[in-house]
């Protein structure tokens, strides 16, 4: 089911933020030639990842460094163990909706 995330335009460029819908939080990132959306929260200890360092797809945790890919949400370094959620979005009329 696709719910509304948010108006594409208030996303910059590399930019990486939280929305919470209903009881879920995911992060979104403009990366130009698409969005990405995953759980906003490290899998290892909670950390909010909005806060995190983004390196091109790479991901870092601003609490204990665990590293992920946001394209996949594949662990790239621990101490997280879990790979993150990812979501489908889809882009209509510059809105972007998030498959929960």
């Amino acid at each position: 089911m696709f719910v509304k995330l948010c108006d594409k335009n208030i996303l910059q460029m590399g930019e990486l933020k939280s929305f919470k819908i209903k009881e879920l939080e995911v992060m979104a990132v403009n990366l130009g030639d698409r969005v990405l959306c995953l759980d906003a929260r490290c899998s290892h200890a909670g950390a909010p990842l909005s806060e995190g360092m983004l390196e091109g797809t790479v991901l870092t945790c601003p609490w204990h460094y665990s590293q992920f890919d946001i394209s996949s949400g594949e662990v790239l370094r621990g101490p997280a163990g879990k790979t993150l959620k990812t979501y489908v979005i889809e882009e209509r009329q510059n809105v972007l909706f998030v498959d929960l």
